[in-house]
């Protein structure tokens, strides 16, 4: 009772309360006989809650029996028990039971006969009996018989629970199957065979039977598989990756059988539904959760220490158990400096790699250098290794250095260079300053860094590792700043002017260095020299779209020098400050193609300069 209800009754007992009864104000003293009236009244006043709906079916129990007709099933006869509640409170109440699809005899509640008619398809009961009630129906179903299977089917209305029970006349042994349903037995009663099941609240019922075969007529799988194999020598290691590809017909198969080749050990074992798995001898027993039928598919690595060293091998191959036909294919590929060779190969033909399959192909990015199909399990495919020793190779190179100095009557020398480089694992590059000359700033990708000394006494400088960028590695640039202090410029105006740039412990494959000297320096042409050539005019061979063709990964280039300045990769301590080179006077030119291990310096004699 909600709030304005209790006002309303309690307004009631104070309105017809007796003056005689009040006690005190405020009070009211009733009989409890005179209250129960007054609630009731005010509760049939308000009115009671209607039901969500008209009716509902509590549980609907069948019971049928299959007819024959010259021992062949027609039709089932099924009596089903209703429990039917009516929540009407006044009128007539429509309660579909029944499909049309089905030929109805008799409909009772209780012994009386009731109203059945047919709306929308289906049986509808027309009923002003209120509360619960059974409702008994007995009607007859088609049984459709092909291929030695009989099915009876039809609609069921929405029940709370639903119990079906149908027998069968027959001698032998059936097979029955009930779609949908959550619980299902069947037993033998006399000459019947009876199915049992219990079925969701809607849907259809559907049962099937067939005749039993007898064990001994089953039968028996027959499998077929295929198996491909991929086989990585290197490091100390020899490595097989295995699909085992199985058709598996006519009955299930619940546990896959593979002989091993000795002395390999399993690492995994991969597939849908595996239980477990283990090694019996050389045995590999795999346990499903269920009996696979169809296609499996079935994944083992496995791999061997083979050491170092040139050997003899035979190529590992798992071997199905039990199949009726086994083929495969298989591929060798080389991780790392080893020649394989094949020997003389049993059961097998050698086939172009290329025409392997893609479960081959497709899980590695080595070349494949040997391929083999085979049918059968008597297969053997020696191989034969051969160790070669690594030679080192090329892992940074200055694509180009370009040097620019500036010298003055005082003997003065400021010269910047900038290499341009790739680097792929070197951790340092190491430059030689000329004598006397002092460091003022490094930079890297456009970074000041701070540079370290070595204990020969050359200048260490962190090296980025190349970005990669279009499937090559790209450029970054390291630049250096570093004075000179020399012997002033003879009153005379004349004196030669000798050079030399640092050495780079990594080769480059272009030097431009131009010479930036005092205007009224009058330089006599024949007087060059050095390890580079005087040119009218640079050459760059190296051409603009190369060399700026990173511009698109500097900022990754920066971003990963911050990086590596912020964990202190590119050096600790103070950070040198920026030196801007300043380039006035008249230039001349040097270039030098493939420098090596060597110095790079470059000479020239001068006149007419006053100080």
């Amino acid at each position: 009772m909600n709030r304005n209800r209790l006002f309303a009754a309690a307004l009631a007992l104070v309105l017809i309360a007796p003056p005689a009864l009040a006690q005190e104000p405020g009070t009211v003293d009733l009989p409890l006989e005179a209250f129960l009236k007054l609630y009731e009244a005010n509760r049939a006043a308000q009115g009671a809650e209607k039901p969500p709906r008209d009716y509902a079916i509590a549980a609907a129990r069948y019971q049928g029996e299959v007819l024959l007709e010259r021992d062949v099933p027609h039709s089932a006869l099924f009596t089903v028990k209703m429990r039917i509640e009516s929540f009407k409170a006044a009128g007539w109440a429509r309660i579909p039971v029944l499909p049309a699809t089905v030929a109805l005899q008799s409909a009772k509640i209780g012994a009386v006969e009731a109203s059945v008619v047919i709306e929308d398809d289906n049986y509808t009961l027309i009923t002003n009996q209120r509360g619960a009630f059974e409702l008994t129906l007995t009607f007859a179903a088609a049984v459709t018989t092909s291929a030695g299977k009989s099915v009876v089917q039809f609609e069921l209305p929405p029940a709370g629970a639903t119990q079906v029970t149908l027998a069968v006349p027959a001698r032998d042994d059936l097979d029955f199957t009930v779609p949908g349903a959550r619980l299902q037995s069947d037993k033998v009663v006399g000459d019947r065979r009876v199915v049992e099941a219990t079925l969701p609240a809607t849907g259809s019922l559907v049962i099937e039977w067939q005749r039993e075969l007898p064990e001994a007529a089953r039968q028996q799988s027959r499998v077929y598989a295929e198996v491909y194999t991929l086989v990585s020598l290197g490091e100390g290691l020899m490595r097989a990756v295995a699909t085992v590809n199985y058709t598996i017909l006519f009955a299930g198969q619940d546990q896959l059988r593979l002989a091993v080749p000795k002395g390999m050990t399993i690492l995994a074992v991969n597939g849908g539904a595996i239980r477990d798995w283990k090694l019996e001898g050389e045995v590999l027993l795999v346990s499903l959760n269920y009996a696979a039928e169809g296609a499996y598919s079935l994944g083992v690595e496995l791999e061997k220490v083979i050491g170092e060293g040139s050997k003899q091998l035979s190529a590992p191959l798992l071997v199905p158990q039990g199949v009726e036909r086994s083929k495969g294919y298989i591929g060798v590929e080389s991780r790392g400096n080893l020649e394989i060779a094949a020997g003389k190969i049993q059961g097998a033909t050698a086939v172009d790699v290329r025409a392997l399959p893609a479960a081959i192909l497709g899980i590695t990015a080595n070349p494949v250098l040997l391929g083999y199909k085979y049918l059968g399990t008597d297969v053997a495919l020696p191989l034969a290794l051969s160790q070669h020793d690594d030679i080192d190779v090329l892992v940074t190179i200055l694509d180009q250095i370009r040097a620019r100095t500036m010298w003055t009557p005082e003997g003065r020398r400021l010269t910047s260079v900038r290499y341009q480089i790739r680097n792929n694992r070197r951790q340092f590059l190491r430059l030689a300053l000329p004598e006397g000359a002092e460091l003022w700033s490094v930079s890297v990708g456009g970074r000041a860094v701070q540079p370290a000394k070595a204990g020969d006494g050359r200048v260490m400088i962190p090296l980025l590792r190349s970005q990669a960028s279009g499937g090559a590695l790209a450029a970054f640039n390291v630049e250096v700043v570093y004075v000179e202090s020399g012997a002033p410029t003879s009153d005379r105006g004349r004196g030669s002017f000798q050079a030399q740039l640092p050495r780079a412990d990594a080769p480059s494959t272009y030097v431009a260095w131009t010479v930036y000297s005092p205007s009224d320096a009058k330089i006599r042409r024949a007087s060059y020299d050095g390890s580079l050539r005087h040119v009218r005019y640079l050459s760059d061979p190296i051409p603009d779209s190369e060399v700026y063709a990173i511009d698109t990964v500097a900022p990754q280039v920066q971003q990963q020098a911050g990086a590596q300045a912020d964990a202190g990769a590119l050096g600790e301590g103070a950070v040198p400050v920026p030196v801007s080179l300043p380039l006035q006077g008249r230039a001349t030119h040097f270039e030098k193609l493939l420098a090596l291990d060597e110095a790079l310096t470059v000479e020239f004699r001068y006149r007419g300069l006053k100080r």
